[in-house]
């Protein structure tokens, strides 16, 4: 493996640029390749950084100028690519969610076990100081008995977002503002208060024509007893900030969008609060606009992810990490399909 990893980034929409500029700011990285099926956007993108633009993705995989593949395209094709970047022996990292049901997740670590390649999934959010310092808190038993966690994201998506003929599908995007907006704050959620146990939901397209939900309330039980609620939302006028809660015996925590607004714990001292209330305060939010949040947080994973491929270790969001995300967005939709609780484990069987 050579100092600078070269990477191939597999399409050019909105999320494939802040990629590219992440990329592009990191001294020890290289963007050798853009491969779209749009000639356009893609030769622009590739022209911008000094890549190549190529139409098949098999191609781009295969090149000997590309160690390492990042897949940016609609959801539910994200399998085929893995599939074919890790039987050309490319170290994979993905754009939430891995893939759109778990069966299909499966195999991607399969097939990533079977040609010895390492397969991360982009989970920005966990790399704000924030929610790390949640998470050490937390950890280390500092809230005593989890009480509550809650996720909310009240957030807005215009008609013309959805006018993208895969946006809102499920065949495509796997579903709606869980599967595509919310996961975020799902993958936090878990990561912070631990495994869900149990789930009970509501979903439906209350505003936009999409066949998959813009809304969403779910009930959840977790395994280590606490209660919480997930609500995803794409549908309201003007979208506010993402809103993790989390409650114990001994404190309290809240973030807005990844940034500590609440730090109240029976042993923390006034400066610590202070400290922490005043960390990560660029204020950009996909709350409205998802092309608003800037590539600083996806600079770090993937200069994390190639810190990995040189010491020959796993990312720090694994593809097993990424799974459990989506594990949860499935129960939930299974739950509100049939009005039912389920319970995690879950089978998936689309």
């Amino acid at each position: 493996m050579t100092n600078t990893i070269r990477f191939a980034l597999i399409g050019a929409g909105n999320v494939a640029k802040i990629h590219a500029a992440a990329i592009h700011a990191i001294e020890n990285a290289q963007l050798t390749v853009v491969c779209s099926r749009g000639q356009a956007r893609g030769a622009e993108l590739a022209q911008q950084h000094e890549a190549v633009w190529v139409q098949d993705y098999h191609e781009a995989v295969n090149r000997d100028d590309v160690d390492a593949v990042i897949i940016c395209t609609p959801s539910g094709t994200h399998g085929e690519i893995a599939d074919a970047a890790a039987q050309a022996g490319k170290h994979l990292l993905v754009e939430k969610p891995l893939e759109i049901t778990l069966p299909r997740i499966d195999a991607m670590l399969k097939i990533a076990d079977q040609y010895g390649i390492r397969l991360g999934c982009v989970f920005q959010s966990r790399m704000r100081e924030g929610v790390q310092a949640a998470k050490q808190a937390i950890d280390a038993g500092r809230l005593g008995k989890l009480i509550a966690a809650n996720a909310f994201v009240p957030w807005s998506r215009s008609a013309a977002y959805y006018q993208d003929n895969w946006r809102g599908t499920w065949e495509l995007d796997g579903g709606g503002a869980l599967m595509n907006q919310s996961i975020h704050s799902i993958d936090l959620l878990q990561w912070l208060a631990g495994d869900v146990a149990s789930v009970y939901a509501h979903a439906e397209a209350l505003v936009h024509p999409i066949q998959a939900e813009d809304t969403a309330t779910a009930l959840l039980r977790f395994a280590n007893g606490a209660q919480g609620v997930i609500q995803g939302m794409t549908s309201l006028y003007h979208g506010q900030m993402a809103r993790i809660e989390i409650y114990g015996s001994k404190g309290s925590i809240v973030l807005e969008d990844g940034r500590v607004i609440l730090w109240k714990l029976a042993d923390a001292a006034d400066e610590e609060a202070e400290r922490l209330t005043g960390l990560d305060t660029w204020k950009g939010s996909g709350a409205s606009d998802p092309t608003s949040i800037g590539f600083y947080l996806h600079q770090q994973q993937i200069e994390q992810f190639i810190a990995a491929l040189q010491d020959k270790n796993a990312p720090f969001i694994s593809g097993t990490d990424g799974r459990k995300a989506v594990e949860i967005v499935r129960a939930i939709y299974h739950s509100a399909k049939y009005q039912q609780p389920v319970t995690l484990p879950f089978a998936d069987n689309p």
